[in-house]
């Protein structure tokens, strides 16, 4: 792979130990996805954020590396493991609290803003359609190809830290234009599609057929909460990182999406009739989704506990707004900057069955957390647990 000659110093160390240690990064990664170069980038969004996920070992690299680094292009956070304003509550264990801590801090001392969401293009710097960007997080990078219109392939938590570090990415894969084009196309044949479980039902199937882009096709486009719906559950399931909606397609691979494949996915997800505790929030909710369950639940109180999950920001405008008044009242607790998964809190709850409408957080909460999941709409869940 071609590197400047400024590069070529910074790889050899002569800008310092941390930028050395980025390039050899990129440099790597470039060579083993035939990069011809590096390229520039205009945000990165990095995840190897929660305590769960990167434990000690993580921490003291972070730790370490912020003594003498500092992003070069606006950076968000993926979620932490517990929400930092409220540290200690759910019975988190001391030790956990300061590991979650040390991390955080270490990111706010590399630069980073203070996000710590998985749905960053939500109130967060967006950069302009078109951009090159060096997104983690599978279901942020592959809303910003196929929704945003950005370019970033799906990258680890190492490999967006050194792009977000240096301000650049090697030039392959979803950076390419040739390479962006659906090789697949998935027919949905299916008379009702109107909710996002049965949106992140498909896209749980669709992340499994193939590792390159793929067209959706006789559908409708989704809102902003569907398409998230879609993205969670693709990049949950598989490592594609692109999707187009009804893109006409000629002489590739098809597919059916039909209810028997529904049916399959459902049943392989959900095994319980019912939660003993509802988890919302897997992707990060927005503004406009905690008002549309303000509003499903209305006066009423819930009848067993409701955790919500959205980044600080969110919930702060939501609760300028009005919107969260309500569902507090109700009962439900919410959790900010912190994911509704790699969580203590999950199992901090002590039952048995959770109800979601997240396919990623059934996939993930039933490996991490051996909890059965209850797999329903939000209106349902809601309908159902309200009294």
């Amino acid at each position: 792979m071609y590197l400047t000659n400024d590069e070529e110093r910074a790889l050899n160390g002569e800008y310092g130990e941390a930028l050395e240690m980025a390039y050899r990064i990129l440099s790597s990664i470039g060579r083993l996805t035939n990069a011809n170069h590096l390229i520039k980038i205009s945000s990165a969004h990095v995840s190897g954020v929660s305590y769960s996920t990167i434990g000690d070992y993580g921490k003291e690299f972070l730790e370490n590396l912020s003594l003498n680094a500092k992003v070069s292009v606006p950076t968000t956070a993926n979620p932490a493991g517990l929400d930092y304003q409220n540290a200690y509550g759910f019975n988190i264990n001391s030790n956990y609290v300061s590991g979650q801590i040390k991390i955080i801090e270490a990111y706010r001392r590399l630069g980073v803003i203070d996000s710590f969401t998985c749905t960053p293009y939500e109130g967060f710097y967006l950069p302009p359609k078109g951009s090159h960007v060096s997104w983690a997080e599978s279901s942020a990078s592959i809303y910003a190809n196929s929704i945003l219109n950005l370019m970033t392939n799906r990258e680890s938590a190492l490999s967006a830290l050194a792009s977000a570090i240096t301000g650049k990415t090697p030039y392959s894969e979803l950076h390419i234009d040739e390479l962006r084009k659906p090789s697949l196309s998935i027919q949905i044949k299916m008379d009702d599609f109107s909710n996002c479980v049965k949106f992140a039902l498909l896209g749980y199937f669709a992340g499994r057929i193939t590792r390159g882009p793929m067209a959706l096709q006789n559908i409708k486009n989704p809102n902003p909460s569907e398409a998230k719906a879609i993205c969670a559950a693709m990049g949950t399931s598989g490592a594609s990182g692109m999707f187009t909606i009804n893109e006409k397609m000629d002489k590739v691979e098809r597919m059916d999406f039909t209810n028997d494949e529904l049916k399959t996915v459902y049943d392989e997800l959900n095994d319980a009739e019912k939660g003993d505790a509802i988890i919302l929030g897997c992707p990060h909710l927005n503004v406009n989704e905690i008002n549309e369950i303000s509003e499903f639940v209305g006066d009423r109180r819930l009848n067993k506990k409701c955790l919500i999950f959205c980044s600080r920001k969110t919930y702060e405008e939501a609760r300028r707004k009005g919107y969260t008044d309500r569902i507090e009242k109700a009962g439900a607790k919410f959790v900010c900057n912190t994911c509704a998964v790699f969580t203590p809190i999950i199992s901090n709850l002590g039952v048995d069955k959770i109800s979601t409408n997240s396919c990623k957080a059934a996939h993930y909460i039933k490996r991490v957390h051996k909890i059965s999941i209850n797999l329903k709409d939000v209106n349902e869940i809601i309908k159902e647990s309200c009294r």
